[in-house]
């Protein structure tokens, strides 16, 4: 009782997103220094006036026009001292898949607001991003190193009993939540969840269930869920893949028999027709994405995946400062708002000191939940 206690708590801990609101900056009223943050408007005739302590980590904000991005010409408290980045050599700790999207996503928007020039990916699957970790946690003296990371992450390196700590590198700044999605081929016999949760009642193994990695968002979605069914995670047949496209592939082709990642991954499969969704872990439906949430279904699971930048452990302080500043101001531009709308993601944003302290918090809760899944 007591165990499931803990896991209800961890979850409850874990899972919950802050919705993204759909007003952009630009159309927010004016707000004076003491109520200012990144993004909000100003008078003409508070230009130059300072904001103290209002940015991240306290940092001051100044009334300014913008002289790049989608506020350019505009009066808005900002960063007077922020500076575009040139490069982001990203590691991404998996195969294609929900990391590398982020990592196009966060880019993207950086380049399409003026502070980026340019970006380049390594993969470095295995092990739960354990790999990924370490390759990148031997990066030094290169300020432009970055790693994306997550959920599937800090869930990863408890179950493959990693002595890699992510905590040993500098936080950036978390940045979206996302949902995991469960679906099978347009011909599946299974047109409800409760059909496949019946099927793993009577039998947990029988049933071919592709993911991503051990331990990883996907798993715990899944064995939170057969919980719920009272079936024991440890006699599910998950079999474990790097990315949602291998997911994908393996689902499509009939080697296994339902899928379980990120419903962004789905997405062009689902609306394509090949592929039906059998529930989703958030707590209100996806827009533009067919299917029912958990809850809904009689499920009582909402379950999320946070993704997260991570900069190597000798950062420079001035670098450090800057590189928050401008995920700042990238999480409240119009550019960001829109990836996150086209990948139903969640505007979940904390930076510098509230990402690390939101690790500190998270990743005791995570190996709770991994412990209790037998995982």
């Amino acid at each position: 009782m007591r165990k499931n206690s803990l896991i209800r708590l961890a979850i409850a801990a874990t899972a919950v997103a802050v919705l993204a609101s759909t007003t952009l900056p630009a159309q927010a009223a004016i707000k004076p220094a003491v109520k200012a943050t990144v993004g909000d408007d100003c008078t003409q005739a508070s230009i130059g006036k300072v904001a103290k302590g209002r940015g991240v980590d306290g940092s001051d904000l100044t009334c300014l026009v913008v002289t790049t991005g989608s506020y350019k010409g505009m009066n808005k408290w900002w960063y007077k001292d922020v500076k575009p980045l040139n490069k982001i050599d990203w590691t991404v700790p998996a195969n294609p898949g929900g990391y590398s999207l982020t990592v196009n996503a966060v880019s993207d928007t950086l380049k399409a607001e003026g502070l980026l020039s340019d970006y380049t990916s390594t993969f470095k699957p295995g092990a739960g991003g354990s790999v990924g970790l370490g390759a990148f946690q031997e990066i030094k003296g290169k300020p432009e190193a970055a790693l994306i990371t997550g959920i599937a992450m800090t869930g990863g390196l408890y179950s493959n009993k990693s002595p890699l700590n992510l905590l040993a590198s500098t936080p950036i700044a978390k940045v979206l939540r996302e949902y995991d999605a469960i679906v099978v081929p347009a011909n599946s016999k299974y047109r409800t969840l409760k059909q496949l949760m019946d099927d793993l009642v009577a039998k947990p193994n029988s049933v071919a269930i592709a993911g991503g990695s051990k331990g990883g968002i996907d798993h715990q979605v899944i064995g939170l869920l057969a919980q719920k069914a009272s079936i024991d995670p440890t006699k599910l047949n998950y079999v474990v893949f790097s990315g949602g496209p291998e997911v994908i592939t393996s689902v499509l082709s009939g080697s296994t028999q339902v899928g379980i990642s990120g419903s962004s991954e789905f997405s062009a499969f689902v609306a394509s027709g090949k592929l039906r969704v059998l529930g989703v872990s958030s707590a209100k439906p996806l827009v533009g994405f067919k299917g029912k949430t958990f809850v809904s279904q009689g499920y009582d699971l909402v379950y999320g995946n946070w993704r997260g930048v991570m900069a190597p452990a000798d950062l420079p302080k001035a670098d450090y400062t800057n590189f928050i500043k401008v995920m700042d101001i990238m999480h409240v531009s119009p550019s960001w708002q829109a990836q996150l709308k086209k990948n139903n993601w969640d505007n979940e944003f904390a930076a510098g000191t509230a990402f690390k302290t939101f690790l500190e918090k998270h990743i005791p809760e995570i190996n709770a939940v991994m412990k209790g899944l037998g995982i």
